[in-house]
């Protein structure tokens, strides 16, 4: 059985347009007779004659006719879709599939996402949030291809990139013995209550180890598993909170809460984007990365 390909269809189509076999090789720098034998070939793959051979040249007969419709709509259909491919290609068109914690997203992505979107507007990027331990582990299971967590979560057989960089403040009331200091040390809190993250979390885990390595125990009065209550519960009165100065940022009632940051050494803390192996991923998820690294040093 004889091949149709698209080059044929398009030759067919310019012998068509030229009315003539001959002029139709010189536009397709050919020779007539390669034309002829395509023309002959395309006939017999399609048991029809689509020409009809007079002294002027040629004219498509009915089956002809109905071919240039059918020819017309695939060539243009495989223009379309090599210009398609070619943006996956390029990066500037497919998906991208990215896990980040919730400090990430909150105090950082926003900007970085909204600013990759208006430079690659057909690029679909599915952002979802989990925890740092997750993260790391669904990129080594090629759930997501690109993931955004803090540097301290063990993350061995991944490649990475330095994101941003975050400090621990305490988030306590206007009226709190702590409220105007300038900073204070992890120690300082110890002799007040506290509301802390859930035992999952990055912070619940650095602040369990300080206070281990003090010889102290914190005085947990509440649990949360979000800023928001965070937040809701400290301008309550409940207990000092203690999260990343970017969250508290974005949504910082100056008039409830006072913010102090932490002067410890380990509450400085790095978060990295990582991903399994950047040469092997979607062109549109390396030019996430790169938007993200770009994006870092500005």
């Amino acid at each position: 059985m004889v091949r149709i390909d698209p080059t044929t269809l398009t030759i067919f189509l310019t012998v068509v347009e030229e009315q003539s076999l001959a002029r139709a090789a010189e536009r397709h720098f050919m020779a007539a007779s390669a034309v002829s034998k395509r023309i002959s070939d395309l006939e017999g793959a399609l048991s029809a004659r689509l020409l009809d051979r007079h002294s002027g040249g040629v004219r498509p007969t009915a089956a002809g006719l109905e071919l240039v419709e059918y020819a017309k709509g695939i060539v243009d259909l495989l223009r379309r879709l090599r210009a398609d491919m070619s943006l996956y290609s390029e990066g500037t068109k497919g998906d991208v599939r990215v896990f980040a914690n919730s400090t990430s997203i909150v105090g950082f992505l926003d900007k970085d996402l909204s600013g990759f979107l208006l430079r690659y507007p057909q690029v679909e990027v599915r952002l979802e949030e989990w925890s740092s331990p997750y993260i790391v582990r669904s990129l080594k299971e090629g759930l997501a291809d690109v993931g955004l967590f803090w540097a301290e979560t063990p993350h061995a057989g991944l490649e990475t990139a330095p994101y941003r960089s975050a400090r621990l403040v305490i988030v306590v009331p206007a009226a709190h013995a702590l409220a105007g200091s300038v900073g204070v040390h992890f120690s300082e809190t110890l002799d007040f209550a506290h509301v802390a993250f859930h035992e999952g979390s990055m912070i619940h885990r650095l602040t369990v180890q300080a206070a281990e390595a003090l010889q102290r125990t914190i005085r947990t009065r509440l649990q949360v598993t979000s800023f928001d209550a965070m937040r809701t519960m400290v301008s309550a009165g409940v207990g000092l909170g203690i999260m990343t100065d970017v969250t508290v940022a974005a949504k910082h009632n100056r008039r409830e809460l006072r913010v102090v940051p932490l002067l410890d050494d380990w509450a400085i803390l790095d978060m990295r984007i990582g991903y399994r192996d950047r040469a092997a991923l979607p062109r549109a998820a390396q030019q996430f990365i790169e938007h993200l690294v770009h994006g870092r040093a500005e």
